[in-house]
C-alpha cells in the first residue's frame, strides 16, 4: 500500500471531504501591508484561511509560479506554508508541472520533496517515462500526471487524435494506469470543466484503474463540486483518493463579502462549494 494513498484515505475518512485548497498568492487581491515582511504577510494570509477551513480541507496545493513571481520572499513563504500545512496533517501537493531529462528531473524532485517537503507533485509527461522516473523513486510520495487539464488550450495537444483513433489524453491515462501497477501512487490531473471528465471517470472505472485524481476547475473556473462528486458516485469511483481543487474562489472570496475577514469569507465560500 502506498504511504501517500494511505494519507489521502485517512484524511478523507476523518473529514468526508475531497476539497483541495489551492494557495496561490496574488498581492493585488490580498489586501496586505506592502511595507511589512512579504514572506510573513503571505504566510499569515493563507495560514489564517487554512486555520479557519482546515476541517473541510484534505489537501493543499500551492502553485509554485505564484511564489516564484515574488522572488526569494515568495519562495520562503512557500517553504513555510508547506511546513505549516504538514503540522495539521494535511497532504501538500506541489503544483510544479515538472519533468525533464533524468538529471534535471532528479534536481526538481529533490527540491519538491526534500526542500519543500511536498507529499505529492504535478508532472508533465510530454518527455516520457524516463523524465518522470526520478520522481517515482520517492516511493512514499504521490504523483499527478497531466492528462486532461481544465484550460481551453487542452484541445491543442491533449485532445489531438492519434493514429490509433484515440485522443492523446486517453493514451496518457492508459500509460498512467500501467505505471500505477508499479508505482501505486501515480495518478492523473483531470479537469472538471471538460465535457469528457465523465467519460474519463467511466473508462477508468471500467478498467479497474482507480488511480488518485487531482481535479481542477471547480469554483472560479465554473465547474461544480457537487456535480463532480456526483459523477464519481455514479461510477463508484473511490472518492477517498480524489482531490477536487478550488483556489481563488476560496482565497479571494472576500471581494464578494467585504463585511467579512478573508478567513471568514473563505469559510463561507467553502460551504457554498459543498452546496453547488
Amino acid at each position: 500500500m502506498s504511504a501517500y494513498l494511505e494519507r489521502l484515505r485517512d484524511e478523507y475518512g476523518k473529514k468526508g471531504s475531497m476539497l483541495c485548497f489551492g494557495m496561490d498568492p496574488v498581492l493585488e487581491k490580498m489586501n496586505i501591508d506592502g511595507s511589512r515582511n512579504l514572506t510573513d504577510e503571505i504566510v499569515g494570509f493563507f495560514w489564517r484561511i487554512l486555520s479557519e477551513i482546515k476541517q473541510k480541507v484534505t489537501a493543499v496545493k500551492p502553485n509554485v509560479a505564484f511564489y516564484y513571481q515574488y522572488g526569494i520572499d515568495g519562495i520562503r513563504a512557500l517553504v513555510e506554508l508547506a511546513a505549516k500545512a504538514r503540522t495539521l496533517g494535511i497532504p501538500v501537493i506541489i503544483d510544479a508541472k515538472n519533468a525533464d531529462i533524468g538529471k534535471t528531473s532528479a534536481a526538481y524532485a529533490k527540491y519538491v520533496f526534500d526542500v519543500l517537503g511536498g507529499d505529492a507533485v504535478t508532472l508533465n509527461p510530454y518527455m516520457g517515462y524516463d523524465s518522470l522516473e526520478p520522481f517515482f523513486a520517492y516511493t512514499d510520495r504521490g504523483f499527478y500526471v497531466l492528462a486532461l487539464t481544465s484550460n481551453a488550450g487542452a484541445k491543442d495537444f491533449q485532445m489531438a487524435s492519434m493514429d490509433t483513433g484515440r485522443f492523446l489524453y486517453e493514451h496518457t491515462l492508459e500509460k498512467v494506469c500501467g505505471w500505477s501497477n508499479t508505482h501505486g501512487s501515480v495518478g492523473a490531473v483531470l479537469g472538471a470543466t471538460q465535457d469528457r471528465f465523465r467519460d474519463c471517470v467511466e473508462r477508468l472505472t471500467d478498467r479497474g484503474c482507480g488511480i488518485p485524481l487531482l481535479v481542477p476547475g471547480v469554483g472560479a473556473q465554473g465547474a461544480s463540486y457537487v456535480e463532480t462528486a456526483g459523477i464519481l458516485e455514479r461510477f463508484g469511483y473511490e472518492k477517498a483518493v480524489v482531490r477536487i481543487n478550488a483556489s481563488s474562489s476560496i482565497s479571494y472570496a472576500r471581494k464578494a463579502m467585504p463585511s467579512l475577514s478573508a478567513a471568514e469569507a473563505a469559510a463561507q465560500a467553502v460551504e457554498e462549494l459543498f452546496e453547488s
